[in-house]
């Protein structure tokens, strides 16, 4: 007899669970052993293993112990078939949830690892790559209340088209609004994962760029923008028409607003 069947501890290891955990389901009335012995002793089959494995992944995947009885105590092919397509879809979600996480992790990575690099207060020409982003418009005025609302609002549609980005948001600052007295934004950005096809998508080109790194947050930002439109003056330099404005190091790895480091861009124009 015992050869055709497993003793609870036999199965525990199998199954790579505790005997502990086969009481527990078996005093829930989720999962039984095959029989009991006149001895006491509780035997499984191993044809019981793959309904065991199945309760063991449901609860991994937070099932309620409820559930899971429920549809044990009267189990069926239609409700197997609903009960798995349901948490199939969870999984999926779980994956994409998962996915953007790394993303993000990722990106972070990228550009705290610049900021670490960074040299602020030299200007420099960096290469780069050419850019997809969603861009919303910015008529507003330069203060903390309208730039917080006008950023939430950018986040809100990013969101109804579904993209959810791994990037932070960044500032557009038209060259022509620059001047001894400050400057104006006219667009918040996000740098999204290349999706040309959709018509929203707005692609900044790549190639050269004049960059300037600033450890004081956008304390600087006016005065930076003139430093790089008299560099290109000095060099005989093109630039294009917008500034970006990027944070690389916020108060996720940096203390206080005035402590950030914020990455100034323009266009080198051939």
């Amino acid at each position: 007899m015992k050869k055709n069947y497993f003793t609870t501890g036999e199965f525990a290891k199998i199954c790579n669970v505790s005997k502990q955990t086969l009481f527990f389901y078996d005093n829930q009335g989720i999962f039984s052993p095959e029989f009991t012995g006149e001895n006491g002793y509780r035997y499984y089959s191993y044809t019981q293993i793959e309904a065991f494995t199945v309760i063991v992944m449901l609860r991994d995947l937070g099932v309620h112990i409820s559930e899971i009885k429920a549809h044990m105590n009267h189990p069926s092919p239609h409700a197997l078939i609903e009960l798995m397509e349901s948490k199939k879809t969870e999984i999926d979600n779980k994956i994409k949830a998962l996915q953007w996480s790394k993303r993000y992790i990722d990106n972070r990575i990228k550009i705290t690892n610049e900021g670490i690099n960074a040299v602020p207060g030299i200007i420099s020409i960096q290469e780069f790559p050419e850019r997809y982003m969603i861009t919303s418009d910015y008529l507003g005025e330069d203060d903390t209340v309208a730039v917080t609302q006008a950023i939430g609002d950018h986040l809100d549609r990013c969101s109804e088209l579904g993209l959810y980005n791994a990037c932070p948001i960044g500032s557009i600052i038209p060259s022509a609004s620059v001047t001894a007295d400050g400057y104006k934004y006219s667009k918040f950005y996000t740098v999204v994962e290349g999706s040309a096809s959709l018509k929203e998508i707005v692609i900044a080109s790549g190639g050269p760029h004049l960059v300037l790194y600033d450890e004081h947050g956008y304390e600087n930002i006016g005065q930076n923008c003139l430093k790089l439109i008299d560099y290109a003056k000095e060099n005989d330099l093109k630039l294009g028409e917008s500034f970006f404005e990027d944070v690389l190091l916020d108060d996720l790895s940096t203390e206080g607003y005035f402590n950030y480091l914020v990455k100034l861009s323009i266009k080198i124009c051939p």
